[in-house]
């Protein structure tokens, strides 16, 4: 019984100086996750805390049964005129919890002058809203991220691909459009349940929270992240084995969204 209770405290010990060490802006950590961690509580109660610490709800998806996502924005996302505008909550019914990305792990890879606490306060309102944030053990190296790719010859950051050049009006089957700063707009696409089953192939339906796929609307033209990039960079932990069970996947992205801007 006495190993038993040592064993808690040192883990509970573990986990707390985890806790500090991701949120302590004063001290820059080397590995960030990417996801954060809560307890449960229902997508309505969520969605009210947030609009009461400022934020904006943008949309709420069924992206596989029992987990529902919830697209939130504020003035301090938005002000980066990225894909970071928005960030993405997942309430998990049957595994009783909430994960949401860290905005400190995607600006490291998306923002070029990111310096980290730069989204303080956004994470302290989120850590209201949620009553605590443990980082998940989805990590990478801080200094990786501004270049990451996932190995030779995968695409980078700047890779985009280009999914019209000659958009007219919003495309089809969208969840949300959030008008930008710079006057660009990025759009949250619903993929089909069977481009969305990829997730459960992998063994990672427990993070259907980086979808909706985004796509960014500017000077008429339409563009994506490459798939081959942004979901190894939000899955972390995915392996080389797991990528070619989803050879298909990418492609299949793409062909969606490109079809819903025809």
């Amino acid at each position: 019984m006495k190993r038993v209770i040592l064993t808690c405290i040192s883990t509970t010990l573990l986990l707390t100086s985890t806790v500090k060490a991701e949120l302590n802006f004063d001290k820059v950590p080397q590995r960030l996750s990417a996801y954060y961690l809560s307890k449960m509580q229902s997508v309505q109660s969520i969605k009210k805390k947030l609009t009461a610490k400022g934020f904006n709800v943008l949309a709420t998806d069924t992206i596989l049964k029992g987990k529902t996502v919830i697209t939130f924005t504020n003035k301090e996302l938005q002000a980066t005129n990225s894909y970071l505008s928005t960030l993405h909550l997942m309430v998990n019914k049957d595994d009783a919890e909430i994960r949401v990305q860290n905005p400190s792990y995607f600006a490291s890879a998306y923002l070029k002058d990111y310096q980290y606490g730069d989204f303080k306060i956004t994470l302290n309102r989120l850590e209201e809203v949620l009553t605590y944030m443990v980082p998940l053990p989805q990590k990478k190296d801080k200094r990786v991220l501004p270049r990451y790719h996932f190995m030779f010859g995968m695409p980078y950051l700047k890779d985009t691909i280009t999914v019209s050049n000659n958009v007219t009006s919003f495309p089809k089957s969208i969840s949300y459009s959030l008008q930008l700063p710079n006057g660009s707009v990025l759009i949250g696409h619903k993929l089909s349940t069977k481009t969305t089953h990829f997730l459960e192939k992998i063994g990672q339906s427990k993070n259907a929270q980086l979808l909706p796929y985004e796509s960014i609307i500017q000077n008429g033209h339409a563009t994506i992240l490459d798939p081959k990039y942004y979901l190894p960079l939000s899955l972390p932990n995915l392996r080389m084995g797991q990528f070619m069970k989803i050879a298909t996947t990418p492609y299949n992205i793409t062909k969606e969204i490109e079809k819903s801007y025809k």
